[in-house]
């Protein structure tokens, strides 16, 4: 009787699966013939400015409203007409080569050029048509900007919004959206800014918290209290606060840290602790007695709520529409024109 070999274990196999996948991708940009570089097509470069902002195929996919194969097939066709490797994927997470990192910075600038185009040729029928990405604070965006966007989209019906969503006030990479709404001082002083208002953090805890703990007096004592830390602002040493009308870190004993101010926002109410939280998110908590704010004095300064986008896309209808509409509107709301006073 005939014996055969034990087949390899799906792991084994499909580890070496993927090795000779990559081997034959890399033996292809040697052997095969390159194509034009100028043939390569908008939907391409689409899909690997895809791919790289939302790091992984079925992001990018799931962004374009296309399957995954779709996507994988457009970077592979690029990177044919190439003849170089711009995304790795021989790792558990895509990587993007340094080939592909500079390839990606003039695909953003070519498809916020041929957008602009678009938009000037759709100006002269009178409309706004295309995709406008914009990104958004998460907390901000729900408590404040959801009801806007709704109103801006019912006013341009060929407009189609694509809204990205970042934790508490915490910054992405802002040249990937025709525009984005920032809370803070910017760092980054290469987009043009517009500022629609004000917005200042305070210290904050339930009652029930403030009863069993004691109210803190002095910056110091924070340090033998449970505070609720976002890590989403940059900060790690403690909190920036005034002490006798200078900025000073003061040292903080964390429970819980997080980059959602949603999640902080209820372990505060929960009793869990102080927490230092911008006016818009504790507003309604604070006016219904569920947070008590502390130390009012030693409130930080207010920072800007600002518009911020690339100078790529200064001359662009939609972007501006947008500005005049969002400045209009918030220029009347109290959350945003100036900051809350608690004290």
């Amino acid at each position: 009787m005939k014996k055969h070999r034990r087949s390899e274990t799906p792991g084994r196999a499909a580890s070496a699966s993927a090795y000779s996948m990559d081997a034959a991708m890399n033996a292809s940009y040697e052997t095969a013939p390159r194509r034009n570089p100028a043939l390569i097509s908008f939907s391409e470069m689409l899909a690997f400015v895809a791919v790289v902002n939302a790091t992984s195929f079925t992001g990018a996919a799931r962004q374009l409203g296309t399957s995954k194969s779709v996507i994988s097939r457009r970077i592979s066709e690029i990177e044919l007409q190439l003849g170089t490797q711009l995304i790795d994927r021989s790792g558990s997470r895509i990587s993007v080569t340094d080939v592909g990192n500079a390839y990606y910075e003039r695909c953003v600038s070519i498809i916020a050029s041929v957008e602009a185009a678009n938009d000037l040729a759709a100006g002269f029928n009178g409309g706004i048509h295309g995709t406008l990405r914009v990104s958004v604070p998460h907390f901000f965006g729900a408590q404040v900007l959801a009801p806007l966007f709704n109103e801006f989209a019912n006013m341009y019906p060929g407009l189609r919004i694509d809204l990205g969503v970042e934790e508490c006030d915490a910054g992405g990479n802002d040249t990937n959206y025709d525009l984005s709404i920032r809370i803070g001082h910017l760092a980054n002083s290469s987009l043009l800014a517009k500022r629609l208002g004000a917005t200042r953090s305070w210290m904050c805890a339930s009652p029930e918290y403030l009863a069993a703990r004691g109210t803190p007096k002095l910056p110091g004592e924070l340090a033998y209290h449970d505070c609720l830390v976002n890590s989403g602002n940059g900060t790690s040493a403690g909190w920036q606060l005034l002490v006798d009308g200078e900025l000073r870190t003061a040292r903080v004993r964390e429970r819980i840290r997080s980059a959602c101010c949603f999640q902080l926002l209820q372990a505060a109410r929960s009793g869990l602790g102080l927490a230092l939280l911008p006016d818009y998110v504790i507003a309604d908590a604070v006016a219904t007695g569920r947070l008590k704010v502390v130390m009012p004095d030693c409130a930080p300064p207010a920072g800007p709520v600002s518009l911020v986008y690339p100078s790529s896309r200064r001359s662009s209808r939609k972007v501006q529409a947008l500005i005049e509409f969002l400045s209009e509107r918030l220029a009347h709301d109290s959350l945003v024109r100036e900051p809350i006073a608690f004290a």
